[in-house]
């Protein structure tokens, strides 16, 4: 990309360097994305000839953070969700389990995640394709949810925008996202301790081409229509990428207890974790 999609202005600064694909920061608003150009409505981050998936970090170790959201936004006994970009359908199947009074329908554009949520995990109200697309009944949710998603689209205030249409008024649209000052300070530490090298997690530079930070996601939202932002913070995955080490995950864990601790003493101005879950209502 070459310009802040927040703002416009083409002025920037290099804030990590990864294999050789600058990430930067605008120096007019301080949004950060990547310079690498990455396509639209990339399908292939689900998708692959030998795919298979890692049922014990998409499905048991979220399982925690969605019984949290769940127990925290879904408190009316019925409604209407819709999980933009929901993967293999675990979100879906969370919210149809937990909240029977509930309606939760899906949206995903990699078909072969689709196959596996209707066929492996029986979510009849999964579908494939762009949501855009989708025909949806204009103003007929109550809550619309984004689980990794934002950052992986170049552009998003058109899908932003189209979402403010479906949700009813006083709906609520939940952005959940890396929290990149703090992914920020892992990249460069393990750059520090390890050097840089391929096949590493750093800041993800090809998938993630927007990185978002309290203040600049929140920006995105009111730029589409929405207002009110609130943070939270929420139960972590409950594994480490890369790791099988129980340990790991207690580090996890008390770091999360440790930043929602934070937050709360701050009056929710200082998000150390390394998450971002902000909610949106429209008007």
């Amino acid at each position: 990309m070459k310009s802040c999609i927040l703002c416009q202005s083409p002025q920037s600064k290099t804030v990590f360097d990864e294999n050789g694909i600058p990430i930067l920061e605008c120096q007019n608003c301080g949004h950060v994305y990547s310079s690498y150009e990455q396509e639209e409505h990339y399908e292939g981050y689900w998708d692959g000839a030998e795919q298979t998936y890692d049922l014990e970090w998409w499905d048991n170790a979220h399982r925690a953070v969605y019984s949290d959201f769940i127990g925290t936004y879904l408190n009316e006994p019925k409604g209407n969700l819709l999980d933009v970009g929901c993967g293999l359908g675990f979100f879906v199947k969370a919210v149809l389990t937990n909240k029977p009074g509930w309606t939760a329908v899906g949206y995903e554009i990699s078909k072969q995640a689709v196959k596996f949520a209707n066929e492996q995990n029986g979510m009849k109200t999964v579908y494939a394709g762009l949501v855009q697309d989708s025909k949806l009944p204009k103003e007929s949710f109550d809550i619309i949810t984004l689980w990794d998603v934002i950052e992986h689209i170049p552009k998003p205030h058109s899908l932003l925008t189209y979402l403010h249409g479906l949700l009813k008024p006083g709906g609520v649209l939940f952005l959940q996202t890396p929290n990149f000052p703090i992914q920020l300070a892992k990249a460069n530490l393990k750059v520090k301790l390890r050097g840089m090298k391929e096949g590493v997690h750093y800041l993800e530079a090809k998938d993630h081409v927007n990185n978002y930070k309290m203040s600049t996601l929140a920006e995105l939202g009111k730029q589409c229509g929405f207002i009110k932002p609130e943070y939270k913070v929420l139960m972590p995955i409950l594994s480490v990428s890369g790791s099988k080490s129980k340990f790991a995950v207690y580090v996890k864990l008390a770091y999360y207890f440790f930043t929602k601790l934070v937050f709360a003493l701050s009056f929710k101005t200082i998000n150390w974790n390394n998450t971002l879950f902000l909610t949106l209502k429209k008007p």
